[in-house]
Formats: C-alpha cells, sequence, structure tokens
C-alpha cells in the first residue's frame, strides 16, 4: 500500500521490524542494520539516540548535525525516483528509543567490498556496467539541480556485483539550474581523497563538475581495486625574495591533480578506455571535465565496442563452466551415495547368507538329534523283547532242564550284550546332550541376530515413512476462477511470471490470464501448435498450416506481434510435447513422420540437434521438467506409464532410447503432468473404467500418491504451476470451461 503526495512517494507499512543485531554498515553517526516492513526486507539507517541531544551548532555548518543530516537525507530521497538511486520506502519511529529510522531498499554490498574482497581484477564489462550506472544517477540528479557532494565507493551499493545505485544523500545540495557556478559556501563536505580542488579552497566554490571529478577518482579505483590516496596538494618551493632578491622565501605552489594521482593511475594500461576518461574527469579546471551527460553518452558507446563484448561473452562463458561444475560435483556425490547404498545392499545380502548357513546346520543338527532318537528306541525295543524272551526261558526252566546250560551261556551272553547297550545309550545321551547345548546356543545367535535385522528392517522403514511425509505436499485451499472465454479441450499452456496462457488445438487464438481476467492475444499464423516459455518469451512450437500443412514453424511474441525469432525444428509435426530450461528447448513426438524423435534447440548458440528417441511411438503426450529430469505421459487410450530421462543425457546427444527410464505407473490415463516447487504431480485423468477422475498424484521416489482432488472430475486438462505454489487448472474433457486453482504447502 503507498501513497503519493506531490511527487514524494512514500509507503505505509503494516507491521516493521528492525533487526538491530544484523548490522550492515557503521558510522560516526549511526549504522545501517537489516529490516522487514511487512515481507519486505529492507536496509534501516539509525542515529545513535544521544547524537539527538546535541545542540544545533553554527547555523552555517548545520550540514555537519547529525540530525540535520538525516533530515536532510529524508527529504531528498523523497523528491528523487529513479533505477540507479536506492530507493527511498518511507520513515519509522525506533519505539525503543522513540529515534527517527530511515526505511530504504536493500542491496547487497558496497562498492568498497566489492573491490577489496575481489580475488582478481574485475572484468572490463563489469567495470564498464558499474560506471555506466554511477553516470546515469549523477545525469539525472544534475538534470534536476542536485549535486551528490559525497561521491565515493563507500557511497555506491551494487546489486550481485552488476548494477550500481547512490546511496547517502546526507550532503546533497540543490542548486539553481539556470547558473553556471555556486555562490560560495562553507567547507564542502565528503571524502578528501574524491574532492575537487575548487571543493577544497576556503571558501569552496564549485558546480556540478565536483560530483565529475569524483566519479574520476572511482573509475580509477575501480580499475586497480586500491582506495585512492593522493599525495599532498602543495608542493614547497624556494622564489626569490621581490623585496630582496639576494634571499629566497618559501612557497607552496598547487600540484596538479593527475601529478598528485599519477602513482595511483600507473597501475594502469595506458590504452585503458576507461583511464582517459578517467584523465577527462582528474582536470584542475571544472570547466574542462566532461557533464554527466556526455558520460553518459561515452560509456554506452563502450558497451558496443569488441572489446566490451568480449569481456561480457567470456564472463558468460565463465559462468557456464563453472555451472557444469557443480553440476559434475554433484553427480560425482549422487554416484558416491549409490555405491555407499550398494554396499550396504551387499552385508545385508551376506548377512542373510550366513543366516541361510546357520540355519541349514541347525536343521542338520536336528536331523542327526532324530536319527540318534530313532536309534535309542530301537534299543529299548530290543531290550524290551530280551526281557520277554528271559521271562518265558524262566517258566519253561523245569521242561528244559536240559537246555539250562545252553540257556545260562545265552543269558549271559544277552548279559554282555546288555551291558554294552547301556555303555552306547550312556555315550549316546551324553553326545545328544552336547547337541542340545549347541542347539541352544546356536538358537540364541540365530534369535539376537533376528533382532538385529528386524532392528534394522523397523528403522529403515521409519526413515523412509519420515522422508516419504517430507515430501508429501498438502492442499490448502481450492478457488473458483472466471470461466474460460472459449471451450479448452485438447491443447496447451504455459505461464510467465503471474501471467497464465492458453489454447485449444484446432484454433489459431491464445488466451491470456492475468489480474483473475481473460484476455485474448493476437491470431497466431498456425493452428494445433503447442505453446511453451522460451527464455521468457511466449512461442509456438509447429503446427499445422494451410499450406504446406504440418510446420516447423517457431513464432514468439514480441511487441504484440508473432515472429520468428528461433530458428525452425528440423522436423515438421503439429502438437508436440515441448518444455525449456537452462537454455534448452526439449522437443517431443506429436503428430508428425516420426513420433519417435526428440529434438534439442540450443537456444544461445540458436542451433538444433537430435537427441535420445522415445522409448513408445505417441501423437498426444504431456511433458514437463521437474528438477534435472525430463519428465512425458503419453496420453492415448490405457496407457499408464510415465518416463523420466535427465537433461544432461538429452543434450549429449546420445540416440538410444535405452536412457529413458520407466518410473512408478500411474493408476490412470490421459492425465496431465506438471511441476509445482520442485514436486512432480499428475491431475486429472481417466481411471480403468474410462470414467474421468479428480484426484491429483504427487510422484515421490518410486510411487505415486493421491495428495489432493479437483473440485470437477477432468482428463487432458490444462494444469499451469503459479507463484506461491499455486496449481491453476483449466478445462479438460468433463469441463471444458471450467477453471480452479488449488493452493498447497
Amino acid at each position: 500500500m503507498a501513497e503519493r503526495q506531490d511527487s514524494e512517494q512514500e509507503y505505509i507499512f503494516r507491521n516493521v521490524q528492525l533487526f538491530k543485531n544484523d548490522t550492515l554498515g557503521t558510522g560516526s553517526y549511526g549504522a545501517v542494520c537489516k529490516a522487514k516492513c511487512d515481507q519486505l526486507l529492507c536496509a534501516a539507517k539509525l542515529l545513535y539516540p544521544v547524537l539527538f541531544q546535541m545542540a544545533v551548532p553554527d547555523p552555517g555548518k548545520e550540514h555537519r548535525h547529525p540530525f540535520r543530516r538525516f533530515e536532510t537525507e529524508c527529504a531528498f530521497l523523497k523528491r528523487i525516483n529513479h533505477p540507479n538511486i536506492v530507493q527511498y520506502l518511507g520513515t519509522y519511529r525506533d519505539p525503543d528509543t522513540n529515534a527517527p529510522v530511515l526505511l530504504m531498499e536493500l542491496m547487497d554490498e558496497s562498492l568498497t567490498h566489492f573491490l577489496e574482497s575481489s580475488p582478481g581484477d574485475i572484468p572490463y564489462h563489469i567495470q564498464v556496467n558499474l560506471s555506466y550506472d554511477i553516470t546515469q544517477a549523477l545525469a539525472f540528479l544534475h538534470s534536476n539541480g542536485i549535486i551528490h557532494r559525497d561521491l565515493s565507493s563507500n557511497n555506491v551499493l551494487l546489486i550481485a556485483g552488476t548494477r550500481a545505485k547512490l546511496t547517502d544523500f546526507g550532503m546533497s545540495k540543490f542548486m539553481d539550474i539556470n547558473t553556471t557556478r555556486l555562490a560560495t559556501m562553507t567547507t564542502c563536505p565528503g571524502t578528501p581523497a574524491f574532492m575537487s580542488p575548487e571543493a577544497l579552497n576556503e571558501p569552496p566554490v564549485y558546480t556540478e563538475k565536483l560530483d565529475t571529478f569524483s566519479f574520476g577518482v572511482l573509475l580509477v579505483q575501480t580499475i586497480t581495486r586500491k582506495f585512492p590516496k593522493p599525495t599532498d596538494r602543495f608542493d614547497t618551493v624556494q622564489l626569490p625574495d621581490p623585496r630582496s632578491p639576494s634571499r629566497t622565501v618559501e612557497a607552496k605552489l598547487p600540484i596538479s591533480e593527475l601529478i598528485r594521482r599519477e602513482a595511483h593511475m600507473s597501475l594502469i594500461e595506458p590504452t585503458h578506455p576507461l583511464l582517459l576518461i578517467a584523465h577527462h574527469c582528474l582536470e584542475d579546471r571544472d570547466v574542462e571535465r566532461p557533464s554527466s551527460q556526455q558520460l553518459c553518452q561515452t560509456l554506452d558507446a563502450l558497451k558496443r565496442t569488441p572489446q566490451y563484448q568480449e569481456s561480457s561473452q567470456k564472463d558468460l562463458d565463465q559462468m557456464l563452466r563453472e555451472k557444469d561444475e557443480q553440476l559434475l560435483r554433484k553427480q560425482q556425490i549422487i554416484t558416491e551415495n549409490q555405491e555407499q547404498i550398494q554396499l550396504s545392499e551387499q552385508n545385508i545380502t551376506e548377512k542373510n547368507e550366513q543366516l541361510q548357513e546357520s540355519q541349514q546346520l541347525i536343521t542338520e543338527k536336528e536331523t542327526q538329534l532324530h536319527s540318534n532318537q530313532e536309534t535309542i528306541t530301537q534299543n529299548n525295543e530290543h531290550l524290551h523283547t530280551k526281557d520277554i524272551e528271559n521271562q518265558t526261558f524262566r517258566q519253561d526252566k523245569a521242561t528244559l532242564q536240559h537246555e539250562a546250560e545252553a540257556r545260562e551261556r545265552q543269558l549271559r551272553r544277552l548279559n554282555q550284550e546288555l551291558q554294552s547297550s547301556e555303555e552306547n545309550i550312556t555315550a549316546l545321551q551324553q553326545s545328544i546332550d552336547q547337541r542340545d547345548r549347541e542347539v541352544t546356543d546356536l538358537r540364541q545367535t540365530l534369535a539376537s541376530k533376528n533382532d538385529k535385522i528386524h532392528y534394522l528392517s523397523t528403522r529403515m522403514h521409519q526413515v523412509a515413512l519420515q522422508e516419504e511425509q517430507a515430501t508429501i505436499m498438502k492442499p490448502v485451499t481450492i478457488e473458483s476462477l472466471p470461466d474460460a472465454p472459449d471451450t479448452m479441450g485438447h491443447g496447451s499452456s504455459a505461464v510467465i511470471g503471474d501471467k497464465a496462457y492458453f489454447n485449444s488445438y484446432g484454433s489459431k487464438t491464445v488466451y491470456e490470464f492475468s489480474n483473475n481476467q481473460w484476455h485474448k492475444l493476437p491470431r497466431c499464423p498456425n493452428k494445433n501448435f503447442t505453446i511453451v516459455s522460451v527464455d521468457d518469451m511466449l512461442t509456438t512450437v509447429g503446427g499445422y498450416s494451410d499450406t504446406p500443412g504440418y510446420s516447423n514453424k517457431l513464432y514468439s511474441y514480441i511487441n504484440n506481434k508473432w515472429v520468428e525469432h528461433f530458428p525452425p525444428m528440423p522436423t515438421r509435426r503439429w502438437g508436440p510435447g515441448a518444455v525449456c530450461a537452462n537454455n534448452t528447448l526439449v522437443v517431443t513426438g506429436g503428430y508428425c513422420d516420426s513420433k519417435h524423435t526428440v529434438e534439442i534447440l540450443n537456444t544461445a548458440l540458436m542451433r538444433w540437434s537430435i537427441a535420445a528417441s522415445l522409448p513408445v511411438r505417441t501423437d498426444d503426450l504431456s511433458t514437463t521438467i521437474c528438477g534435472d529430469y525430463v519428465y512425458i505421459h503419453p496420453r492415448a487410450e490405457k496407457k499408464y506409464s510415465v518416463y523420466k530421462c535427465s537433461l544432461r543425457q538429452l543434450t549429449q546427444s546420445q540416440l538410444s532410447s535405452a536412457i529413458w527410464e520407466k518410473i512408478a505407473p500411474l493408476p490412470v490415463s490421459d492425465s496431465s503432468l506438471v511441476t509445482i516447487n520442485g514436486h512432480l504431480l499428475a491431475v486429472g485423468g481417466r481411471d480403468s473404467n474410462r470414467d474421468k477422475t479428480k484426484d491429483i498424484h504427487q510422484y515421490s521416489e518410486t510411487s505415486l500418491t493421491v495428495i489432493s482432488q479437483m473440485s470437477i472430475p477432468r482428463s487432458s486438462c490444462h494444469t499451469v504451476a503459479l507463484p506461491g505454489n499455486k496449481l491453476m487448472v483449466v478445462g479438460g474433457y468433463g469441463a471444458p470451461t471450467k477453471c480452479e486453482i488449488v493452493t498447497f504447502v
């Protein structure tokens, strides 16, 4: 929420939180810390409370009083608004000290810190870009009658080390833009090393060329990365005394600024383009220095030189190499983790084999024990039989007297056998006892190992469950949207920022949805095309024209017109799958002669190449990019498969389709894939009975889980991901004009 009064803009925040321990910088008058205004991170400038108790000094030196400087800076920032000047947000009263606080745009670092922390020379194109931004701000200030008066590397703030903005306007002064020189003033405030000769005189008389001189010092500091340390302003010489020629007197003669700073500038190559500009800015006489508008024109011309283009391209190539190295390191980490998992699986397999061997040994011992028990039983039966025979012998003794001696011998023999059997039984019993003890020990060992296996299995299940629960998104709200202006059955969709775009096959019209309203874009040259965001440009891929039929053209929406910005595809097709990421456009399938073909466009090099073929032939498919992978889902009748392939493998031009991996099958067909905040979702579709469904599935590692439902069953619907974890669903079979938004956390 903001109010504008007489060209002065000040934002009104409901809640302001100061982070006084998170200091961005300190000075003699106060400190700058981070702050949070509602949901916006910003910078807060606080004066030390004790300074507000100071008496007002000499009226001619009010700029030295911290409170006056604070008021001046607030007043200046309210009146100026420029992309190269730190944005003023408003003022605020610190509830702890009741002291005023200046709220400003949050920047990354000062130019001083950037130069001191840089490991090497600043690239030439960065030097030009930062210098150009500073001159843009100076030109704006000077055209509005404002002199900064304290331009130094501490008062130049950077964003990402590539964009510069001016700050600290406590010393700034309005001038009469109709005059060429200011009236005599008190001592000019600012950093002495950056001040011009006329500003260091007493009294100073200067114009906006004071800032031009300070800019020249900044150029030298930016190139050398060293803080300026000029020599003394005057040189003491002996001159003849006009009153007595035989005597000499000491006199102090001023030294040229170029000589004072010669040691600093000697560190720079004499042919450096910015050094020539610095020489011009450091002229002793202000009338010989260029204006800020002239500096803007000169630096703008440098940005079109081959040296600037070569430096910019070199920096871009270095950035791409660093990106590739980061991807390689991540891939190495993944490979190491996979190797560790394989080692763990091998250890588990070895443990299982050991347990199986132990179980087999126990089984053999139990079999042997059972055999011994059968032997003992047989011996007992044999003894019982012998007892019966002895009893019969005694009963028949009277009638078998003539066999008594023979029976006695037989009895002694049987007793001997019995004694031998008893000894064998004792030995067998001892062996059985020993085996029982061994079996008991083995069972205890097995039970202990089973307990460990059960604990590891339970722990692994718990960890997997926690990881799965941590990656499952939850729906918050389902909101209905205005109906689409036309039937949105079979087609494609794209999103750029907070704007969503949709079209239906058979139509040449693209509809834009923004600010909760539908807008119709100009008609496209083709129909049956696929829309996709390519380098933040809405682009149509392929399609069907009256002549010659299938099209290989790409049209981008630029300045309210459809123009051929990218080279045509090698293959003519309509209705393909198309996704774009990292300067790479991937085109798959569609209606064409070869439905396996995958083609890659490098948007930086404007060059097409053939990539790995699709694992299936398909006319209609849903495509998305999630993380480092391209996912496709053939939306033909009773097709439940989802395939993935890494973007890196595709761009390596491996023509084999073996690099496509088939993941867990969907429980539905005719679904629409979409990526929300790094999560792969499958929206709607048809079940095994060909009935349309409301379900929204999320892919997690190896399975697809239903996490939410739409309000209306649909299949082959349009889906886009909007900022704030919002899923927008439009049309589809079953609800051709109905639209809704599902918000997740």
